[in-house]
């Protein structure tokens, strides 16, 4: 049954289209006011937060952020999840007449706080990683400072929090309670993966094997789907039957994703990070790097390893780098990982009910863990200044 899931009335689009709206800077301030005022950092002429009121300036830079870039998938799970559990009718081909009446500006709230946590790791991991764009400008803390970027981080995590208990009245103490312990302990296991990343990083040794580094992809990638899945579960109402298939879909769906966004790091991102094979000499535990090590002969071993030790950004490293992966097999073994976890997926996703979460799982394994041109033979790498 698996490759007919979808069914024909089925359309995501007002969905997706509503998740985006939600970062429009006009409904953001209809649903979360800024309590500091002011004009909006956009409206400074370019004068950036300096023009600003300095007790204004850390909300203006954390809204303009929230509203800027990105795909809002997160936010769109959770719409959707609350969508499909109270009857899908937002998914049906009139869910845009459908959609004013049957989300709340509660569950909208609920969405935004998954962005707004989503938002605060990228500020802090951009930081932590040293990379120059995000969304095609330069990062945060290279336009504000390290101190202030971590300081919007930081609000934007308090914000996460503040918009599930400001509806507390509205969704219910025991709701409220759940969701904010989900969101809780996936803040928790992130900072854990991430802490385990900036270890390894720091280590002189760079031994990893396939095993571990997927540990830390799930703790690093995978809590974000399961907030976004469960926070819409559970305001759509009891979630025991659930919890689960919400766990192990989001494992798969988070290990499955970081994989292929490894992959694309082979073909250079011009949206973000505008260098190729960055994960490599940032020194980042990717599954590809220990699946190279485990893959490789003990001399290429050790020469892969005093190629990333010296950190030449240049074409002919880069092109060595490639090559050694490729004779371990670790772009083909890695494309394997990726289908063994969408087939845990679509088992997980085949015994959901009712219809329009199964159709919903699958809708998402499907966008998740596509495989664009970016995961064939990496192109001709690029030169790019050392880090």
């Amino acid at each position: 049954m698996s490759d007919a899931r979808q069914d024909a009335t089925t359309t995501y689009a007002h969905l997706l289209r509503a998740a985006r709206r939600l970062f429009h800077p006009d409904e953001l301030e209809r649903l979360i006011p800024r309590t500091r005022g002011g004009p909006r950092l956009s409206e400074v002429n370019g004068a950036g937060a300096s023009a600003l009121d300095p007790l204004a300036a850390t909300e203006a830079i954390a809204y303009d952020f929230l509203a800027k870039g990105g795909k809002y998938s997160r936010p769109f799970i959770t719409l959707a999840a609350y969508d499909a559990l109270t009857g899908g009718h937002c998914s049906e081909m009139d869910g845009a007449e459908q959609l004013r009446n049957r989300l709340t500006d509660a569950v909208r709230r609920a969405a935004i706080s998954i962005e707004s946590f989503h938002k605060a790791s990228l500020v802090h991991d951009d930081i932590q990683d040293g990379d120059e764009f995000r969304y095609g400008q330069p990062t945060l803390h290279n336009q504000h400072g390290v101190p202030t970027a971590i300081n919007v981080g930081d609000y934007l995590i308090g914000m996460g929090y503040r918009l599930i208990g400001r509806d507390i009245d509205t969704v219910g103490a025991n709701i409220a309670a759940d969701v904010l312990n989900k969101l809780a302990d996936a803040h928790t296991k992130l900072s854990e993966g991430q802490g385990a990343e900036l270890v390894w990083r720091d280590s002189r040794d760079k031994r990893l094997s396939s095993s571990e580094a997927l540990k830390i992809y799930a703790l690093k990638t995978a809590p974000a789907f399961e907030a976004a899945l469960y926070c819409g579960a559970r305001l759509a109402g009891p979630t025991d039957q659930y919890d689960d298939a919400i766990t192990q879909l989001a494992k798969h769906l988070g290990i499955g994703f970081q994989i292929l966004n490894d992959l694309q790091d082979w073909r250079g991102d011009d949206f973000n990070k505008l260098t190729l094979g960055g994960d490599v000499l940032g020194g980042r535990p990717t599954v590809l790097w220990a699946l190279a090590l485990e893959g490789l002969e003990n001399d290429d071993k050790r020469e892969l390893e005093r190629l990333v030790e010296r950190g030449d950004a240049t074409p002919a490293v880069f092109a060595q780098i490639r090559n050694l992966f490729e004779q371990a097999g670790a772009f083909k073994k890695a494309l394997v990982l990726v289908e063994h976890h969408r087939r845990e997926a679509q088992q997980v996703a085949d015994s959901l009910t009712p219809d329009a979460f199964r159709r919903l799982a699958h809708h998402l394994i499907a966008t998740v863990l596509e495989q664009p041109a970016a995961t064939a033979r990496p192109r001709r790498p690029l030169a790019v200044p050392a880090r």
